[in-house]
């Protein structure tokens, strides 16, 4: 808990950095370059905060998504703020698309690659900061008259090492880490544990044996309604977001059986598991 705490404040003071030298050399930096600044800012931020909460909260997609639309528009709105009206208004509109953008990723990966898409999203964050950090540098110093430069960007860049090399080494723990697909692949009772989410099944491939009954449980982690359909073997399981349901069935013949989400563009979003019912022989 400690270590998030202390990589919030980071990330934290990396973004104060960059908007308090917009608002002190806010003379010294062109319009068209606030313009960017305010709108690389409220992106990155939206994009950012939208990806984190809506992995930490998936089943509260919506308001995940006006929270990180809010925060994006703030950014953005601040940034913008020393340089023009303009460059307030690219930055909100920036920061409102990062931020649908950025829950609509979250809740559409798989929990499995949860861990992945983080450890991106912070290189990617702590990345751009850095550019936007040496844009400003570079405007500030065309206008000084000295040829070196003026603001040398090897602090910012160590904090910036650090809160990568902090974050990659964080043992971020999720509400769905608990999803293992090897656990549920096939229990000794024969219950089937399933998540769905947007737009997945966990687990993705379920191997069980022939000529025993065997009961799904679909439970759904999403913020949208699924179902898990398999047509050969008469399994329609529907729920709606944060239930659960189940139903048995008994799988007679060896064989390859898709399972599928039956609602409009959920298949092909990638809602698909394979049963495998291994022959006895």
């Amino acid at each position: 808990m400690l270590q998030l705490i202390a990589l919030v404040i980071i990330i934290i003071s990396l973004l104060s950095w960059l908007i308090i030298f917009s608002y002190l050399f806010k003379s010294m930096i062109s319009n068209m370059a606030g313009m960017v600044i305010a709108m690389t800012l409220g992106m990155i931020v939206g994009l950012s905060t939208g990806t984190v909460t809506s992995i930490l909260y998936p089943t509260a997609f919506f308001e995940m998504t006006v929270i990180s639309m809010l925060m994006g528009l703030v950014i953005g709105v601040i940034s913008g703020y020393p340089f023009s009206l303009a460059a307030s208004l690219e930055g909100v509109m920036a920061g409102i698309m990062g931020g649908m953008m950025g829950t609509m990723l979250g809740v559409m990966s798989a929990p499995e690659t949860y861990i992945q898409l983080l450890l991106i999203m912070s290189l990617l964050t702590a990345a751009v900061f850095f550019l936007v950090y040496l844009l400003q540098i570079s405007e500030i110093n065309k206008v000084k008259a000295e040829k070196k430069v003026l603001f040398p960007p090897v602090a910012y860049f160590f904090v910036v090492c650090l809160f990568i090399i902090s974050f990659h080494t964080y043992s971020f723990q999720t509400p769905n880490s608990i999803i293992d697909d090897s656990s549920h692949s096939h229990a000794s009772n024969n219950n089937i544990m399933l998540h769905a989410t947007e737009y997945s099944f966990h687990p993705k491939n379920i191997p069980i044996q022939p000529n025993e009954e065997i009961t799904f449980t679909l439970m759904n982690l999403g913020s949208q309604e699924h179902d898990f359909v398999i047509k050969e073997a008469g399994v329609h399981i529907h729920t709606f977001p944060g239930t659960t349901n189940s139903q048995s069935v008994i799988f007679s013949e060896p064989g390859i059986y898709q399972a599928i989400c039956s609602l409009p563009n959920h298949t092909e979003a990638g809602m698909v598991t394979t049963i495998t019912v291994s022959s006895t022989d």
